[in-house]
């Protein structure tokens, strides 16, 4: 039987969420069915051994650019990759946008002449532009974060064709996402507090945050500390320092062994603001830890309650975080109350069942979009 072949094209150069959600996605796939094709600037950051990776090849000065005209030409750059692919595997039935419209432009500018249906994954708040509504005009389906969708209206708004309401299903869903029970996090010891952050080191995730915050305890009451981080690539975005001496803290390079890392603590940290999502606090969650956020109108703000599933802080206040970490270290009965019930509440994000609308959507004679006068971008 004929496989179906789906490509995923991935210029991001590092492995965060949004890859993990992706690969979490295609690996609920039949193998019997489908063939999975990686396009990618980091193909060591995708795990698993049966899709077919190819490098992607960019020009370095253009790898930067987010506007203009070198913007849309580092998009005709990465393109060619695509046609290259094409070559090589033959027919390509589906195409995956695993970032935002934004970033997986290239996909959009080869739809007609490769004649693929288009699933794009939102993972966070995509740009008002004219090029990225009529990029989400033209997917055939959309699968965003519930956090996304004011943001997606306005790039809709740009459009001409406002006889309607561009934003409707069946192309628009939510996107739910979950952790596979084949990948479950293992369960955290409860013998000892120990403090646990895993994410990028870019600026915004807030690393700095947590630094100040142990750095204003006192020598002895510095918890052990794992921090587990991942350094992007050829970013233009700013990021935080690394392996800074501070008493009782480990530092982790792209652990491979994270899961192991996790269990060895139990107190989960999120520095980052305004999270889209978070799946590194779902997964700590099912391991049992005890989650620490910011009170910043975030989805886990919104989903888990101060001192009964969680424990929470200012937004961006170290010494209000100290105090959060203190309180998780010394009292054993929050430490572990929380944990619990945080526990429960992800065990109704399997991914088995969040994640089938979109593996339905991978049925090639899905509902195709309606036409805009303009498709040009």
């Amino acid at each position: 039987m004929k496989k179906t072949r789906i490509l995923i094209i991935d210029p991001i150069t590092f492995r965060g969420g949004s890859k993990v959600a992706t690969e979490s996605i295609v690996n609920l796939l039949d193998p019997k069915k489908y063939e999975i094709i990686v396009v990618s600037s980091d193909s060591h950051s995708w795990k698993e051994d049966s899709f077919k990776k190819f490098s992607l090849l960019e020009l370095q000065y253009l790898k930067n650019k987010e506007q203009g005209i070198y913007y849309f030409l580092k998009h005709i750059f990465i393109a060619i990759n695509i046609v290259f692919a094409r070559l090589r595997v033959g027919k390509i039935d589906i195409a995956i946008g695993a970032s935002g419209p934004g970033v997986d432009l290239s996909i959009y500018l080869l739809k007609r002449a490769l004649r693929y249906k288009l699933v794009q994954f939102i993972h966070g708040p995509v740009a008002k532009s004219k090029t990225i509504g009529k990029c989400l005009y033209r997917a055939d389906e959309i699968f965003h974060l519930e956090t996304a969708i004011n943001s997606i209206k306005d790039a809709l708004s740009t459009q001409p064709c406002q006889t309607k309401d561009l934003y409707e299903k069946p192309r628009f869903n939510i996107l739910h996402n979950g952790l596979s029970k084949s990948k479950w996090p293992s369960q955290c010891q409860q013998a000892k507090p120990r403090v646990f952050w895993a994410s990028s080191t870019l600026k915004w995730k807030g690393l700095d945050i947590l630094l100040d915050a142990l750095k204003s305890l006192e020598e002895c009451s510095k918890p052990d500390t794992h921090i587990c981080y991942i350094t992007p690539k050829d970013t233009p975005l700013a990021t935080s320092d690394t392996n800074i001496a501070i008493t009782n803290v480990q530092w982790h390079n792209e652990p491979k062994n994270l899961d192991t890392l996790r269990a060895e603590s139990n107190i989960f940290v999120s520095t980052s603001t305004q999270e889209p999502f978070g799946l590194s606090i779902l997964e700590a969650m099912a391991a049992g830890h005890c989650i620490i956020i910011p009170s910043d109108g975030a989805y886990w703000d919104k989903k888990l309650v101060n001192g009964v599933n969680c424990l929470k802080y200012q937004p961006g206040d170290a010494l209000d975080l100290a105090k959060t970490i203190s309180l998780a270290v010394s009292q054993t009965e929050i430490r572990q109350s929380t944990g619990r019930l945080a526990k429960k509440i992800s065990e109704g994000y399997q991914a088995e069942a969040l994640y089938l609308p979109v593996i339905l959507a991978f049925e090639i004679d899905s509902a195709q979009p309606s036409q805009c006068p303009n498709e040009d971008y």
